[in-house]
């Protein structure tokens, strides 16, 4: 049986690296798009501040989710694939200085399993309004603390920009019991 085009797809090269990169080469440019309160957020909790309580793999996470909320609108992943194989809404110029750094990924990509890429990332959005983002850390690096630490930034912001419906203002916590006895 022959494998279905995204079947063929190189996880190396998966969608959420590119997003990381285009922020890492991009981080100036886009922090200037953020809000004060969020920019507050982020340099209170930079690892590299004194009495910092992340450590660099939580914080790297946080600047990730803040992008993805503040910068990109929190659409959900399918909508950010789509701009970014179309090069439209702020993937429009796909500012990176070093193409190499990317692997070429969308550039080269058929359009056949673009669309078959896409399908399944729609289908797995599952008709929610609201998008769902996945915390993926080693196990020990601290998803936990990570998790109540983007909880925080939510209510935070959904307190100060109470009509932005980028920030919730409910949230429903599922844990084992021992992760949350300590």
């Amino acid at each position: 049986m022959a494998d279905t085009p995204q079947e063929n797809f190189d996880l190396n090269n998966a969608f959420y690296l590119h997003l990381y990169y285009f922020y890492k080469y991009n981080k100036a440019a886009v922090k200037k798009n953020y809000r004060k309160l969020s920019k507050a957020f982020l340099d209170y909790n930079d690892p590299e501040r004194p009495d910092s309580f992340l450590r660099v793999p939580q914080y790297e996470a946080l600047e990730m989710y803040v992008f993805l909320k503040e910068f990109l609108d929190n659409k959900p992943v399918y909508q950010l694939f789509d701009d970014w194989y179309k090069s439209s809404g702020k993937f429009g110029d796909k500012a990176i200085p070093d193409r190499d750094i990317q692997g070429d990924m969308f550039w080269e990509l058929p359009e056949k399993q673009y669309k078959g890429i896409f399908k399944k990332m729609k289908a797995a959005n599952n008709g929610r309004i609201y998008p769902n983002y996945i915390f993926a850390l080693t196990m020990g690096t601290g998803k936990t603390i990570l998790m109540a630490t983007c909880i925080f930034y939510e209510f935070l912001l959904a307190n100060k920009y109470p009509k932005d419906k980028r920030y919730i203002h409910n949230a429903l916590v599922f844990a084992p019991d021992k992760t949350v006895l300590q």
